[in-house]
């Protein structure tokens, strides 16, 4: 005879099957699926049953209620015999044996009682109690002798499975023996095994976590558990603030709606602004999320946000320092201390969400002593340094490989509070060394930046002083015929020119040294219009043999081919014997325009030409400062082209100018555009 409270019962055993199905589910993601499958399937006998019972809870002991409670008590005997085969050692097999047949016995006989013509009344003669209260005893007996014959590293493993499993069926035990004595069965004790039931179940989920053969976390994310939780808790209020409210409503038939209303509506709004507190979300981590889990952090999770924060453009480069080193802790603000060169003070370097600070670290420092050379996190920072916002509670080095101590990182109290240890020294010192190269490299970029600016302006200097050195032998060359010719209006005449062309070029000479971004861009040009451009600042007798396809042009600007045009026509001058002429000759080969500047000089050997005709500042003349080939081959390069030496010691050289060909109409303004 049972008498219960179909309510209760229902209630309680519904939610005994729900929490159960929880279980199971978690313990099926702790690892392989066939070390957790059994684990899962005792959960998941628990909840069929718990089903069943909350489905007709005014019969909980019959019908498929008793047969699935048979079948749930079968299924934990199961999954004992299956860990005393794992675990149990040699004499553990023969007694599973034995087990098993009495336990498939014992299980048919309690099945076959609750066939209609069974009887029906718990006494000590009913094969149906009898056959339960034997089930019971026994996965109790198969629990207690596991627990007995694993040796002692095994027992780690199997006694939450035998406390869980024996623990339930000595209820059961106490369940049956005492509707025996009694002639029914008590409603209390028959609810109170869905409560017993839900509360013991956990104990499953860490024994697989356990098992150093399985996975020891669940593969289950941070934020799956912190929206979780929130969920929850935020349910559970929602729930109490409903409860009140049906309370209130109680209270009158006037009010009590509206007071209904008002509460739940300023209970969702106070969930609102819970939701979007950082210091909710930090206690939330803190109280809950971090009791799932074995280790403290994601650590993937934390170097991937260490990574994009590093990486990423929305705030300066020592603004996104502070903030790695400040998101692990939880940390609202901080400040960054560096220093320029090795044994400097530190000094302030940047702030994240606190004022600028004028402070700066001697090297004698007791913080900076406590550092360490940054192998130690200092959690008493001086009192002298609290800012005005708030007070600064964490000083994390930044070392670096190379450069050792490069700076510090001072960070604010935490939302919420926070527990340090080893585990979070340990990521803080990580992430600082991160921190710490991201600065340097930035620092060198920059340095290389720098470096390269200055090269560059070397360089043009370098082309600049070149050109004005011919300027001055042009103007020397006047000079000196001055003294014999300064009578001759001709001459007159010509020198005025010189000087004034030498002025201009050396006007423009010193804007692209100052300005190189204001050069002529690339424009079409036809090479052999340039050519007689150039000759006419020429003294030295020059050939031309043209063979210049038509509409073809180069890219280039024509300043830059007429510089370049120039150091290899004065080196060619300069090469070539007095009165003996410089040839030119213009062709075109497939999409190419060829310019070769041939002289009759002594010509330079093949090693000359290799190692040292193209590099700056070596020269094969006494005189010269080694810029103009290299120079002229720069130009070239930089519109598409290059320049080529064929040259034999005693033959002459040919310098082998060749250009993109470009199919284009002729510029109409040439002779513009080169003066």
């Amino acid at each position: 005879m049972v008498t219960v409270n179909a309510v209760a019962t229902l209630w309680l055993h519904a939610a005994a099957a729900v929490l159960c199905l929880g279980w199971a589910a978690l313990i099926l993601a702790c690892g392989r699926l066939r070390a957790t499958l059994p684990l899962a399937l005792a959960c998941l006998a628990a909840a069929a049953w718990a089903a069943a019972v909350a489905w007709r809870p005014a019969a909980p002991l019959a019908g498929i209620s008793g047969a699935l409670e048979i079948l749930r008590s079968a299924a934990w005997f199961v999954l004992l015999l299956l860990l005393s085969h794992r675990y149990g050692g040699s004499t553990a097999t023969p007694q599973a044996w034995r087990f098993a047949a009495v336990g498939g016995v014992v299980t048919l006989l309690a099945l076959g009682a609750l066939l209609p013509d069974g009887p029906q009344l718990p006494t000590l003669g009913s094969p149906g109690l009898m056959a339960r209260l034997g089930l019971a005893l026994l996965v109790l007996l198969v629990a207690e002798n596991l627990y007995r014959n694993a040796d002692r590293a095994a027992r780690w493993h199997v006694i939450l499975p035998c406390l869980t499993l024996g623990g339930l069926s000595a209820f059961d035990v106490v369940l049956h023996a005492d509707a025996a004595l009694h002639r029914f069965y008590a409603p209390a004790l028959l609810d109170a095994r869905a409560v017993l039931t839900a509360l013991a179940m956990p104990l499953l989920v860490l024994a697989a976590l356990r098992d150093r053969r399985w996975r020891r976390n669940p593969p289950v994310s941070r934020q799956v558990v912190f929206h979780g939780a929130t969920l929850v808790i935020a349910g559970t209020f929602l729930t109490g603030v409903g409860a009140v409210g049906e309370g209130l409503r109680q209270f009158g038939t006037d009010w009590g709606g509206a007071a209904q209303v008002s509460l739940l509506a300023g209970a969702v709004l106070a969930i609102a602004v819970a939701a979007s507190s950082a210091s909710m979300r930090s206690h939330i981590r803190r109280r809950v999320v971090d009791h799932f889990f074995a280790a403290r952090f994601d650590y993937r999770a934390e170097w991937l946000r260490c990574v994009a924060t590093l990486s990423a453009q929305h705030a300066e480069a020592e603004q996104r320092a502070i903030i790695a080193i400040a998101d692990p802790v939880d940390s609202p603000a901080g400040l960054l201390l560096l220093r320029d060169a090795p044994d400097a003070a530190l000094r302030w370097a940047g702030s994240w969400n606190l004022p600028v600070q004028d402070i700066v670290l001697p090297p004698d420092h007791a913080l900076v002593g406590a550092l360490r050379d940054g192998t130690h996190i200092v959690t008493d920072v001086p009192r002298d340094l609290a800012t005005d916002l708030a007070p600064l509670w964490l000083a994390v080095p930044l070392r670096h490989h190379r450069d050792g101590l490069l700076g510090l990182v001072l960070l604010a109290p935490p939302r919420a509070r926070f527990n340090l240890d080893a585990e979070v020294f340990d990521l803080l010192r990580a992430v600082g060394r991160e921190v710490a190269m991201f600065l340097s490299e930035r620092r060198a970029a920059e340095r290389l930046h720098d470096q390269r600016a200055l090269a560059d302006h070397a360089r043009r200097f370098a082309f600049v002083a070149h050109d004005v050195k011919n300027v001055a032998s042009q103007l020397t060359l006047v000079l000196a015929n001055a003294e014999h010719n300064i009578s001759d209006p001709e001459f007159q005449q010509d020198m005025l020119l010189t000087v004034g062309a030498s002025a201009q070029r050396i006007n423009a000479l010193i804007a692209r040294l100052r300005e190189p971004e204001a050069e002529q861009p690339p424009a079409r040009i036809a090479p052999l219009e340039m050519v007689q451009t150039v000759l006419r600042e020429v003294a030295h007798p020059v050939e031309i043999e043209a063979a210049e396809p038509e509409a073809c042009c180069i890219a280039i600007a024509p300043d830059r081919f007429a510089a370049a045009l120039r150091h290899l026509l004065d080196n060619a001058i300069e090469a070539s014997p007095a009165g003996d002429p410089v040839r030119i000759a213009l062709r075109r080969e497939a999409d190419r325009v060829l310019l070769d500047i041939i002289d009759r000089g002594p010509g330079m050997t093949p090693e000359f030409v290799r190692d040292r005709l193209f590099r700056p500042l070596v020269s094969g003349r006494a005189d010269g400062n080694g810029i103009g080939a290299w120079q002229a081959r720069d130009l070239l390069r930089g519109a598409g082209g290059d320049l080529l030496a064929l040259s034999t010691p005693g033959a002459g050289t040919t310098m082998r100018l060749t250009l993109p060909c470009q199919p284009a109409a002729r510029p109409t303004q040439l002779q513009e555009i080169a003066a």
